[in-house]
C-alpha cells in the first residue's frame, strides 16, 4: 500500500476529536455537550478538488491550499489541547505528534515553493508536491487518532 494512501474517517471522528480535546468539562452527568458538526471532506476529497487546477487557475489553487493549511492548523491545535490534559502514556503520542509537526513543516515548505513558480511545468510539479505533503499530513493526523494514551 502506498504510504500516501490512507483510510478516511467519518465526520464523527472529527466531532470525537473536538470532544476529547474539550476534556472532562464537555460532559455533565453522562451527557455529552453539544459539539457542532462541521461538514468535512477526507484529505483525498479535499485535495482532489484542487489537484486539477491549471497554471491559469493558480490563484484558486492558492486559496484552496491556504484553506487546507488552516484546517491542518486547527487539527494540530485540537491535538495539542488534548495533549495538555494527558498525564500518563504520552511517549507514543509525542512520537506520533512529532510526525504531524514534520508533515506540517513539509506542507508549509511546499506551499512556499508553489508560490514561487512562474512557469506551467514548475507549477504542475510544485502543485503535485503540495498534494503529496497534504495527504501525508492528514495521514499523520489520522494516525494520532489510533495512538493509545491515558
Amino acid at each position: 500500500m502506498n504510504t500516501l494512501q490512507r483510510r478516511s474517517f467519518p465526520v464523527a471522528a472529527l466531532g470525537l476529536l473536538v470532544l476529547l480535546a474539550a476534556g472532562p468539562a464537555a460532559t455533565s452527568r453522562g451527557q455529552v455537550a453539544a459539539v457542532p458538526v462541521v461538514a468535512d471532506q477526507t484529505a483525498d476529497q479535499a485535495w482532489s478538488d484542487l489537484a486539477t487546477k491549471t497554471y491559469d487557475q493558480r490563484d484558486q489553487l492558492m486559496t484552496g491550499v491556504n484553506r487546507l493549511s488552516a484546517r491542518l492548523d486547527d487539527q494540530i491545535r485540537a491535538l495539542k489541547a488534548k495533549r495538555a490534559g494527558m498525564t500518563t502514556d504520552v511517549k507514543d503520542w509525542d512520537f506520533d505528534m512529532k510526525d504531524v509537526e514534520e508533515c506540517r513543516s513539509l506542507l508549509t515548505s511546499r506551499i512556499s515553493d508553489l508560490k514561487q513558480t512562474n512557469t506551467q511545468d514548475t507549477y504542475l510539479a510544485a502543485r503535485d508536491k503540495v498534494g503529496e505533503a497534504w495527504i501525508a499530513a492528514e495521514a499523520a493526523v489520522d494516525k494520532m487518532h489510533t495512538t493509545v494514551t491515558s
